[in-house]
């Protein structure tokens, strides 16, 4: 017995990925280097079907390759009868993804910059992000991002960047554009000190005490620039063809990638509905429990909200993906307008939480609608994500509440599991 435990504990202490699963996939053990590479605990992986975390069929003598996290993996399986246990063990190797070549480097870096757009929602989030990876594909020695001025559109000003000295420089300096004739959406620019193609960054880089600065304009619309992205270099320093090309590139993405937030700021305030779940927005639910609050204090009305919230969204993401996760999200939204009252309104609060809205329901009828919602939820699957882990609460407009915040915020202190 001793000899068993032990290399289990040795087998779940290995930094290398590796699974052992039965014949029809169910994980059964895992390395630690497995859960790492997949981002999730060991425990949670316990019981869950390997296809479910990874799009592989469960056959012997396995032998091909997967992507995981942007990465290459060759994953082998080897097939074990020992003393009548049947089980599999499948190892993942990592595969070099790009041969050596004097581009394969700024090929990564590009792969980074893409993953790293697919991923984050706002633009200074991406900026912050993506930044450092052009400081280390131009070997520059700061990137900053300088900003227009709606006050003064000829205006710059900046207002990020990877070094310390756009603090010091970010309330003092601002970067005058003298003709808009020179300022469009792929037409990188490149100045030095002595540079005569933009005046005012040349005088920017004697106050900064940098030689050399690339510019990389983007914006929503092709001629109108809203942003500049400027590579400052300690260095007198021109780009070459290969170079310019890529910040010609660079220019056209950025812009890209601004819209694609712009669109979905956008979009976001103006949509009413959660194309998910098919329920209503948080905007939307949060309006209408306003008005509602306005109603119950000119006319007396009572109502009452409920919070479901899925405490283990994020490990289930992890393990079945975030279709899957949403899927589920889908099905527990279907669940509940199927076996409610027509009344009440159902939305979608956040990622992992729904609101639902029960108009005309005082103190001595909520338990009823309550226990409807609760029996749905301990009744019912949600497939594809197992063990999905509920938290409810629930509670009546009370004279003197003000408004949404306040009702949430004591939703949120009433939220219990549900067991």
């Amino acid at each position: 017995m001793f000899e068993k435990e032990l290399y289990k504990m040795a087998f779940g202490a290995n930094p290398l990925p590796i699974v052992l699963t039965d014949f029809q996939g169910n994980i059964l053990d895992a390395s630690i280097g497995f859960a790492v590479l997949f981002e999730v605990q060991r425990d949670d992986l316990m019981g869950v079907n390997l296809k479910d975390v990874i799009k592989i069929e469960i056959v012997d003598d396995l032998d091909m390759e997967v992507s995981v996290n942007g990465e290459f993996y060759r994953v082998r399986t080897q097939k074990y009868d020992i003393e009548g246990f049947e089980f599999y063990i499948f190892s993942f190797d990592k595969i070099e993804q790009l041969l050596e070549s004097p581009t394969s480097s700024i090929l990564v870096h590009m792969r980074d910059l893409f993953e790293i757009s697919i991923k984050v929602s706002t633009f200074p989030e991406f900026i912050a992000s993506t930044f450092p990876v052009l400081q280390e594909i131009f070997d520059s020695s700061c990137v900053m991002l300088l900003k227009r001025q709606r006050s003064n559109m000829s205006s710059f000003y900046i207002v990020y960047g990877t070094c310390d000295t756009y603090k010091e420089l970010r309330d003092e300096v601002q970067i005058i554009v003298e003709s808009e004739s020179i300022l469009n959406v792929g037409m990188p620019i490149v100045s030095n000190r002595n540079g005569e193609q933009w005046g005012s960054l040349s005088d920017f880089l004697k106050i900064s005490g940098f030689n050399s600065v690339w510019a990389v304009p983007f914006g929503v619309e092709e001629d109108f620039v809203d942003s500049i992205g400027i590579l400052l270099f300690n260095d007198v320093k021109e780009p070459g063809t290969d170079e310019y090309n890529l910040l010609v590139f660079l220019s056209y993405y950025y812009s890209l990638v601004l819209q694609k937030t712009e669109f979905k700021k956008e979009f976001e305030a103006l949509s009413y509905k959660d194309l998910v779940s098919q329920t209503y927005s948080e905007a939307l639910m949060k309006e209408l429990v306003a008005l509602e609050c306005e109603q119950a204090k000119r006319y007396d009305f009572n109502f009452s909200v409920m919070m479901i919230r899925i405490e283990n969204y994020d490990k289930l993401s992890n393990i079945y993906g975030n279709y899957s996760i949403e899927t589920s999200m889908q099905k527990i939204a279907k669940a509940l307008q199927l076996n409610l009252r027509k009344s009440d309104i159902v939305g979608r609060l956040s990622k992992n939480s729904f609101l639902i809205l029960l108009p005309f329901t005082n103190s001595s009828g909520v338990e009823v609608v309550y226990s409807r919602a609760l029996g749905v939820l301990k009744d019912n699957v949600f497939p594809p994500c197992k063990n999905i882990k509920f938290s409810t609460a629930i509670t009546s407009y009370i004279q003197g509440d003000e408004g949404v915040q306040g009702i949430l915020d004591r939703l949120t202190g009433l939220l219990e599991p549900l067991i």
